[in-house]
């Protein structure tokens, strides 16, 4: 039997994109389907083990998703999409939990962060730090599906059977995002506070070394953007016949591909058209809002530590030198802390995939 050596790509970018690994790991897991039709049984369950011993390896990463990642569904070429988008946006909280880690060694604050309009605070040190508070957060969104659900704003309610699918697992899922998405935004928020208030408290040392000004927090806006683009379409979907509907659903999906945000189109900020095996126009709009609305909390933690790498002098100076190492600490940097192979050796691919 052939052995292939499949590389896994490590994007060294502070602005990672799951094209490359979204496409491996559906490939990957396209050739488990194929192997089995092939009646090559022993072989397919060989691949099922080896992703298996990745997931076990990645313990309570990524933390913001269920194991299993679905309750009622099976759908590995999904899963693994929803870890690899999981493992960006959690990148991107971890980096700002270590801000404020080091931050607070100077000025006492804490990491509580507020989820509107769900009434939660949640500690971002602590989500990592320890698995089993994460378990206590998530319960409440899944036990209280139907209460808060509707409490998510448009963009996040995929899956709602407006294209096509309607599916509970993936609600759940949807309100776990969204969970993440606003604590990337509210630590940014809090981090770009401290940034001014250690300015001030260190002023003579600022003004000293005439570095450039804090920027402010860039707002793109991208749920209006999304909701003025496709809201329309999407109320005609919802109350038009079923003949028509895929129509509609196909026109609303072409209308997100022609946005255009900082200068890069929604497969830019993808990495390019993912080879689905399982495709769908519900999963397909998901991933489309979803890389669009993460870009919108992404685009301006980015500005600000492009900033950071320019006043390196000024954290040195002021005993806050260790976050350093954080301002260009990568995504591929952060799979290979959290145990993510750089490559899969299985049998049999390579005439598969």
């Amino acid at each position: 039997m052939t052995q292939t050596t499949i590389t896994i790509p490590c994007e060294a970018a502070l602005l990672p994109k799951p094209g490359d690994l979204t496409n491996i790991f559906n490939q990957i897991n396209n050739s488990i389907a194929t192997l089995e039709l092939q009646g090559l049984p022993d072989e397919a369950q060989k691949i099922r083990d080896i992703l298996g011993g990745i997931k076990d390896t990645l313990g309570n990463y990524p933390i913001s998703i269920s194991d299993p990642v679905f309750a009622t569904l099976e759908i590995p070429e999904v899963e693994w999409e929803k870890r690899i988008n999981a493992m960006i946006e959690e990148y991107h909280l971890f980096v700002q939990a270590k801000f404020l880690e080091i931050i607070n060694t100077v000025i006492p604050i804490s990491f509580a962060i507020p989820v509107p309009p769900f009434g939660i605070n949640v500690d971002i040190v602590k989500l990592f730090s320890e698995p089993e508070y994460k378990s206590t957060i998530k319960s409440q969104f899944i036990d209280e599906l139907e209460t808060f659900y509707p409490m998510l704003p448009d963009i996040y309610k995929s899956f709602d059977g407006t294209y096509g699918i309607e599916s509970p697992d993936m609600k759940a899922e949807a309100i776990w995002e969204y969970v993440i998405t606003q604590l990337n935004k509210g630590a940014l928020g809090i981090i770009h506070g401290l940034f001014g208030d250690l300015i001030s408290k260190f002023d003579t040392i600022w003004e000293a070394l005439g570095l450039p000004s804090l920027p402010t927090l860039t707002e793109l806006n991208v749920e209006g953007l999304i909701n003025s683009t496709i809201e329309s379409l999407e109320e005609q979907i919802k109350s038009a016949p079923d003949d028509l509907k895929d129509e509609l659903r196909k026109q609303a999906i072409s209308q997100l591909e022609s946005l255009n945000i900082a200068g890069f189109s929604v497969l830019d900020l993808i990495g390019g058209e993912p080879n689905d095996f399982v495709e769908s126009l519900e999963r397909k709009m998901d991933r489309f809002k979803r890389r669009l609305k993460n870009f919108g909390e992404e685009w301006p933690k980015y500005l600000i530590q492009e900033w950071m790498q320019k006043v390196q002098a000024f954290f040195n100076a002021i005993g806050l030198g260790s976050i350093i190492e954080w301002i260009t600490f990568t995504f591929c940097d952060f799979l290979k802390l959290i145990g993510f192979p750089t490559s899969i050796s299985v049998s049999n691919v390579l005439d598969i995939i």
